[in-house]
């Protein structure tokens, strides 16, 4: 069945790429380093805490079908060195007035060294007062390994006020397959000032921190996520 739809999937996207638009696009690169993370590597020391250093390169588009959004994370940590990466497209079926101003069909890949998860959904972006984008997203999805599927809600937001920048996202997954696995929250906000003007930059060039607090990490009942870590991200 993955086969199946990654394989409608790819057709898909061809047919869409022969006659896109692209409307806009962001690039930027970004380091974190931060500790205080949790990772699944000793079950009899949950609360053990690792370090980690990472560095993203970043892409956001808007196109004539609907919108791409991808990363690629590298990090060096305190007990390994891994690469992780996001693949998240959007295909626009209608647009609106009102505070719902579209409705979408979601994909977002999610891929490292050893899992390869597909999550496939429906979404609404949001004109919220004050916000510069908002938007919610409800997936099912397709997890590496036997009864490990779930349901998962994502809200992604974005807040600026002249140079200062609040965005990230909230994930909660729930109802796993998996009778074992807990239901799951990650929050991400990244807290930003740009530093472009005053140093005489094009682009932005953001310096603050980036929070994350991922209780029942990868549904782990125990693991618990409070991490802060110093954030430098370049627009290119």
């Amino acid at each position: 069945m993955k086969k199946i739809l990654l394989t409608l999937l790819g057709a898909t996207a061809l047919s869409m790429s022969a006659q896109a638009e692209q409307f806009w696009s962001d690039n930027s690169i970004s380091l974190l380093t931060g500790s205080m993370y949790a990772e699944p590597n000793d079950f009899s020391d949950l609360d053990k805490e690792y370090s980690y250093s990472t560095v993203t390169l970043e892409h956001v588009s808007g196109h004539s079908w609907g919108g791409l959004f991808y990363f690629v994370d590298h990090h060096s940590g305190s007990d390994n060195t891994s690469s992780y990466i996001e693949i998240s497209p959007k295909y626009t079926l209608m647009k609106m007035e009102g505070m719902v101003s579209a409705v979408n069909l979601e994909y977002t890949m999610e891929t490292s060294g050893s899992t390869d998860n597909h999550l496939f959904g429906a979404g609404i972006d949001l004109k919220m007062p004050g916000m510069d984008y908002l938007g919610v997203i409800f997936y099912r999805a397709m997890n590496d390994g036997e009864d490990m599927d779930d349901n998962q809600i994502t809200v992604i937001y974005g807040y600026s006020n002249g140079n200062f920048i609040v965005d990230g996202f909230m994930d909660y997954s729930f109802a796993s397959d998996n009778d074992n696995s807990e239901d799951n929250m990650h929050l991400n906000p990244q807290i930003t000032y740009n530093l472009a003007p005053m140093l005489g930059f094009k682009n932005k060039f953001k310096v603050g921190i980036e929070y994350s607090y991922w209780g029942a990490k990868y549904g782990i009942d125990g693991l618990d996520q409070n991490a802060i870590s110093l954030l430098l991200k370049a627009h290119l």
